[in-house]
């Protein structure tokens, strides 16, 4: 089956969503689609949905945080421990919306590595609010060693950290608005996460 890797979708009352299920190496292109059609909708809120996206490319996650936050304010640091500087990485500047744009992320449980990365960035400088569950927490950089010909060994080697310095993998993202989604939501056909984005864009 051919997963899509984005999509959007308006609702009523002016609010448009984008869902993203991976960070791939197209994903900067599509999610660049996506805003290009959510300001054409004349819609004023958004909604962007990471909830179960495993993450992908760092870069794409870097890329998507620029249209939001000014230039060279840090999107995530690398920090390698004691002996290495950490590596800083920092937003292209794109920055495209005024301080009024209306934006709410959900996230859950299965929100990791590249979407931790660019939800924390974005709830750090203000530019969007968090709603659903607290994220994976996979926020470390590993590379595989080779051992013999026929094992390898898979070393951490850094760990992301959000641009104020929390470690993404100790305690993954906390939202905002902690909002649970249950079996019995889904077999309901309710979606308290989305309700609840959609509550805090309203006010």
């Amino acid at each position: 089956i051919n997963i899509p890797v984005i999509s959007t979708k308006q609702l009523p009352g002016g609010i448009f969503v984008i869902e993203l299920f991976s960070f791939s190496e197209q994903s900067p292109n599509l999610f660049r689609g996506a805003l290009r059609e959510f300001i054409l909708s004349d819609q004023t809120k958004l909604i962007l949905d990471l909830r179960g996206n495993p993450g992908g490319y760092l870069e794409a996650a870097i890329d998507m945080a620029s249209w939001f936050v000014p230039a060279s304010k840090v999107i995530v640091r690398e920090d390698f421990g004691g002996n290495r500087e950490e590596k800083v990485y920092r937003s292209r500047g794109y920055d495209i919306f005024r301080d009024d744009l209306k934006f709410a992320i959900i996230v859950d449980k299965g929100s990791a590595s590249a979407s931790e990365i660019l939800a924390g960035a974005l709830a750090e400088h203000g530019r969007a609010v968090l709603v659903g569950e607290t994220t994976f927490g996979k926020g470390s950089v590993q590379e595989l060693v080779d051992i013999t010909s026929d094992t390898s060994l898979k070393v951490t080697v850094a760990r992301w950290l959000t641009p104020n310095g929390l470690s993404i993998s100790e305690k993954g993202i906390e939202p905002d608005y902690k909002v649970p989604y249950t079996t019995k939501d889904r077999e309901a056909g309710k979606d308290p996460q989305l309700d609840k984005a959609i509550e805090v864009l309203n006010q």
